[in-house]
């Protein structure tokens, strides 16, 4: 490549290196002019003077920018010509909003597009004067052609102008024709007005002016602008003229009144009972609903139970979202406050619930067999501005055995009424209306908001199943119940001074008499308890009779009360586990309902349960921990001195002594036992991790909730409805249990057999070591391991040791058990009186000597060092003796243990004279660590897991307080029990690691 041929290449080098700048720079400051879409908040009411607001830009701007001469609608949503200026027809060259002058003394026409004179003559020129309230205002001619001028018309007779348009006439109100022949309400014509309406003098109006609507709180009458407005005429036109519409406005007062029949005879509802029981005719087969009159109270007359269990409703509904039945139809006859009738129709989309959501999970409310519950908060200023006041009657509609279509209507239980808030169903005051939000019957003046505004606090739809021997019946039901609570807010606290949150709620719970279900748990709990106290009675004597005493004492009642909390929380964990795992088999995907859930109300019983277990299977633990780190042990060294060695004194012959038995096969041993006294079968971090796996991985959480039908996988735009306590406790405690014993067996049958069995190495360890080891766990019961080495000595080379594993092998040598010819290393022990007495008698020196040192913090002091090693010889030769038969009075028989006592586990047999050595399973030793009371920690462990569940409904938090705590108790254990095998076995905490 030549100079020139390297400069074109420099330059192209540069030029593309200069583009790929430029190319950067213009991205960027694109995509900065991308990112500013960011511009100021307008509506159209912040629109002022001649501003417009504009639909395109969401701005106001001047509608000077529109056309001249133009001034903004009263919407403010275009512009229009001033009234002296009438807006251009359109053309080819005219094509927007163009305003020409009119001629003087002429204003705009009513559509803006003519101009026309005025008649009178205004009195100034920005609008003509208008017409009388009788006339109206005619423009055109009946051909369309304008006029010269405007004329106002008179409305003749019995007309008037309409209210919706001035332009045309109509008939006047029939009750002020009637009253005075016009459409003229003249008080001095001798005509009365009510409700904007006029009435003749004769008539026979309330006179009462003022029917104060009660405060639900303390705050007292307050006086009511709609109902004095509107009562004294919605009485007479409905009593006299049979008007519909005001005989449903007539009800609304009285609802707006919360039913009270204790205001006086002519107050709205005591008026309201008064009419109905006047009219004989009934309507749609129910005697308290009169012709023509709303119907809004049952009779109270003792009957609201039976009612309730009515099998009227035969229609059969099912569960299965896949079938046509599986909706309760539920309607809705809507009346504004002056009683309008809005329409009959379906409750679907929440319109029954001030909660909104998605139609999708509102509608989910009507999902036969779902219990549903749907709970917001809502801006207390909301009340008054976003809410219309509306009255609902609830009917459930279905298809009856004939095939027809019938409405049942649904009774309404109002708490805030007086005799509501009584449990005795029969002295309820059942109703029908209710309302949402009352933003009316509050306001004392009409062009202020209320001074209070009531809403229903809470709504709930009760639906109880049909009961048939504690199961529904063929999926029917007795007759719903709408349960509605008000509350109030007043304008002071909640609308002018403060917009606070109020929490609503909407639920539909089923229901179904399970008193059987719930009594039989609490049979069953008295009846399994009186064997459980029995046994625990029978495991007191036994540990009385294992711990020498022969009254019983204080000690013996505290044991008693031991047992028994262990044996109670077991009986109390199966009754409810059974309950709440037969609820979880066949509760889910029932298509045909015939068991319920408990409610949160029904479900108080579970919780005392579960707690009462948990806390007993607590005090449990507790006495278990108690009684391995206070047991007495001691290791028996069968080493004996080889040989002897002889160490001259100074200026003397030495004399030959016999060489020390080295400490550390004890001290290894010692080591082995304090390492597996916390040891178990399974892991409780493994455990924890896979139940939670489970429960939030694969998403068994999921079905724990009240939905019949539910899935691992639920869809998140349906309705899902909260979990159940009894159903996570099943969930839980099921997962826990199958877990936990898929451990215990892969433990005992795959893990012990051909990987490692920690007891039986400890066994083998105890033999090679030439150590056997003495437990008592009571003052006369207690288990031994047989660890006497079958070659004499431990205390050797490893030459020696591998020599000596070789002739076990090859059968050269004797077996390991106590007995000739046996295997047996591990028994259970009975010991006499004396024995116990001896080994309390070799023990009271180490006691006081102990004592001593753990006063003044250090080891050694004195002659107490030379106490203990004193001690620990004396009951070194002492076991061995009594374990080789060289006691003369003290001796022990090898047997096995009845089946009776193996079952009863206690022993039969006397011990006064004569100890017992009873053969055992090779590791029966294990009751006095961990090992052997796995069943004990795992049900503490669930019963724990599930109790914090039961509070917090959070299976995480379950899993770390679980896995927490057992540490913790671990840890307790950990410590005191190798404070105590220091202590009883004289071997020095610092070796134990």
């Amino acid at each position: 490549m030549n100079g020139s041929e390297c400069k074109g290449f420099g330059n192209l080098f540069v030029k593309k290196h200069i583009i790929s700048l430029l190319i950067v720079i213009i991205i960027t400051q694109f995509r900065k002019c991308l990112s500013q879409t960011s511009f100021p908040y307008t509506i159209a009411s912040d629109c002022s003077g001649d501003q417009y607001y504009n639909l395109a830009q969401l701005q106001c701007l001047s509608c000077e920018t529109v056309a001249s001469d133009s001034i903004p609608t009263t919407d403010r949503l275009s512009c229009k010509c001033k009234p002296t200026y009438k807006q251009a027809e359109y053309t080819d060259t005219i094509k927007t909003l163009t305003c020409q002058a009119c001629a003087d003394g002429q204003m705009t026409t009513a559509d803006g597009f003519n101009c026309i004179g005025c008649s009178p003559e205004p009195t100034n020129m920005e609008e003509c004067i208008p017409c009388d309230g009788h006339q109206i205002l005619v423009e055109y001619d009946e051909n369309g052609n304008l006029l010269l001028q405007q004329e106002c018309v008179n409305c003749e007779g019995t007309s008037q102008p309409n209210g919706e348009t001035t332009a045309d006439c109509s008939r006047c109100d029939p009750f002020v024709i009637y009253a005075t022949g016009s459409c003229q309400c003249d008080p001095a014509d001798s005509t009365y007005s009510a409700g904007g309406m006029c009435f003749k003098s004769t008539t026979d109006l309330i006179t009462a002016s003022k029917y104060p609507i009660q405060s639900l709180g303390d705050r007292g009458p307050i006086d009511s602008n709609f109902i004095d407005y509107n009562y004294a005429g919605a009485v007479e036109v409905c009593e006299n003229y049979g008007n519909l519409t005001a005989c449903q406005l007539w009800g609304n007062i009285c609802v707006m009144q919360m039913y009270d029949l204790e205001s006086g005879v002519n107050a709205p509802c005591s008026r309201f009972v008064s009419r109905t029981s006047q009219i004989r005719e009934n309507v749609n087969g129910a005697t308290e609903w009169k012709l023509n009159m709303p119907w809004l109270y049952y009779e109270n007359s003792g009957q609201v139970e039976d009612l309730l269990t009515s099998t009227v409703i035969d229609v059969v509904l099912s569960a299965n979202p896949d079938d046509d039945d599986n909706k309760l139809d539920v309607l809705a006859a809507r009346y504004t406050p002056t009683g309008t009738f809005g329409g009959l129709e379906p409750t679907t989309n929440g319109l029954i619930q001030l909660c909104q959501d998605t139609p999708q999970r509102m509608d989910a409310a009507f999902d036969y067999g779902q219990n549903y519950k749907s709970s917001c908060t809502i801006q207390s200023k909301d009340f008054w501005d976003e809410f219309e006041t509306e009255f609902f009657d609830l009917y459930l509609r279905y298809t009856d055995t004939k095939g027809d279509r019938v409405l049942f209507p649904i009774p309404l239980l109002v708490t805030n009424y007086n005799e509501n808030s009584q449990d005795i169903q029969n002295d309820w005051q059942l109703t029908r209306r209710f309302f949402l939000v009352d933003n009316v019957a509050g306001k004392e003046l009409s062009d202020k908001p209320a001074t209070v505004v009531r809403y229903a606090q809470s709504i709930v739809l009760k639906i109880v199943l049909q009961n048939e021997d504690g199961e529904a019946k063929e999926g029917k039901i007795y007759p719903p119940l709408l349960i509605v609570t008000y509350a109030e807010l007043d304008r002071e606290n909640y609308y002018e001074n403060n917009n606070n949150p109020v929490e609503v709620s909407f639920e539909v719970v089923y229901e179904l008499d399970q008193g059987g279900s719930q009594g039989s748990m609490t049979l069953a709990a008295i009846i399994l308890s009186v064997p459980a106290l029995l046994y625990a009675a029978l495991k007191t004597t036994a540990w009385r009779r294992r711990a020498g005493r022969l009254t019983v004492d204080v000690p013996a009642f505290l044991k008693f009360f031991a047992f028994a909390s262990g044996l109670l929380s077991d009986m109390l964990f199966v009754i409810v586990y059974g309950a709440a795992f037969y609820l979880l088999l066949f509760y889910k995907r029932q298509s045909t309902v015939k068991i319920l859930l408990p409610t949160p109300d029904q479900e108080a019983l579970f919780s005392i349960f579960i707690g009462g277990a948990f806390f007993l299977k607590l005090m449990d633990l507790i006495h278990l921990v108690i009684a391995q780190c206070t047991i007495d042990i001691f290791f028996i060294d069968w080493e004996r001195p080889r040989g002897q060695t002889t160490q001259p004194a100074t200026g003397t012959e030495g004399k030959p002594t016999s060489n020390p038995v080295s400490i550390w096969r004890t001290y290894f041993v010692a080591n082995e036992w304090n390492e597996i006294q916390t040891s178990r079968r399974s892991s409780p971090l493994f455990q924890i991790c896979c139940v939670l796996f489970f429960l939030k991985v694969v998403g068994l959480e999921n079905l724990c909730t009240y939905d019949i039908y539910s899935s691992t996988t639920p869809d998140t735009t349906e309705y899902i409805s909260e979990d159940s306590k009894v159903l996570r406790f099943a969930m839980a405690t099921t997962l826990y249990l199958v877990i936990g014993s898929f451990q215990w067996i892969f433990f005992t049958f795959i893990y012990e057999r051909f990987i490692e069995n920690n007891l039986q190495n400890f066994v083998d360890l105890c033999s090679m070591a030439n150590v056997s080891i003495f437990v008592l766990a009571n003052r006369k019961y207690g288990y031994y391991i047989h660890g006497r080495s079958v070659h004499g000595f431990a205390d050797t080379d490893m030459k020696n040791m591998r020599d000596q594993l070789k002739r076990e092998e090859d059968n050269l040598c004797g077996q390991r058990g106590l007995l000739p010819n046996s295997e047996e290393q591990t028994f259970e022990m009975q010991l006499p009186d004396k024995m116990r007495e001896q080994y309390d008698r070799i023990l009271l020196p180490l006691a006081n000597a102990q004592g001593r040192i753990e006063s003044r913090g250090r080891p050694g002091a004195g002659g107490d060092s030379e106490r203990l090693t004193g001690a620990y010889v004396a009951m070194n030769k002492f076991l061995s003796a009594f374990i080789d038969h060289g006691l003369r009075d003290i001796d022990y028989q090898v047997k096995d243990k009845l089946l009776m006592e193996r079952i009863l586990d206690m022993e039969f047999s006397d011990s006064a004279d004569q100890g017992f050595l009873y053969n055992d399973d090779g590791h029966s030793f294990d009751r006095v660590i961990f090992a052997g009371n796995e069943l004990t920690l795992v049900l503490f462990e669930v019963l724990l897991f599930c109790f914090v569940d039961l509070i917090f409904k959070d299976f995480v938090l379950a899993a770390i307080v679980t896995f927490l705590f057992m540490r913790f108790i671990k840890s307790i254990r950990d410590s005191f029990g190798r404070n105590n095998l220091a202590k009883k076995t004289l071997v020095d905490e610092r070796f134990l690691i």
